[in-house]
């Protein structure tokens, strides 16, 4: 799969589409983002994906760290496409990006199978570590089909 050239709005709507950053200040459409300006006041949130995702822990979104999160969004989409079937499909019109559609399908599947945001509604469309622990208990064997196809 090759490089995808991420914007840094893009990859701030990675970093909290997945839960590991929290909704900034001017960010209405959270988890979207449209803030194009430095991924350096976002290092910290950088550093908790790396080290999640057993990277090299620098803070820099460099090729290793855009990789694991493009194979981590298709991941999420191959398995709310299985479990949630949404028309269209979130694969491949919404690769690799959590977009509005990526979105409210994780609204949906939070309010179906009961896994709301503490007190946040702004919160429901974050596929954080219990939306995905959940998505990969739905889908035995998908994680693994999904991340072959992506590599």
């Amino acid at each position: 799969m090759p490089d995808y050239p991420y914007t840094n709005a893009q990859f701030r709507s990675i970093l909290n589409g997945l839960g590991f950053r929290s909704r900034g200040l001017n960010e209405p459409n959270f988890p979207i983002s449209s803030d194009e300006s430095s991924l350096e006041k976002d290092r910290q949130a950088v550093i908790n994906f790396q080290t999640y995702f057993g990277l090299v822990t620098d803070g820099i979104v460099g090729p290793n760290t855009r990789a694991r999160a493009q194979q981590e969004i298709y991941v999420v989409q191959y398995e709310l496409d299985l479990v949630m079937k949404p028309n269209p499909r979130l694969r491949p019109q919404n690769a690799p990006f959590y977009g509005p559609q990526t979105s409210q399908v994780i609204a949906d599947f939070r309010r179906r199978y009961g896994l709301e945001p503490d007190g946040n509604p702004e919160d429901d469309r974050v596929a954080d570590l219990a939306v995905r622990r959940k998505l990969d208990q739905l889908t035995p064997n998908a994680r693994s089909e999904a991340e072959a196809v992506a590599f």
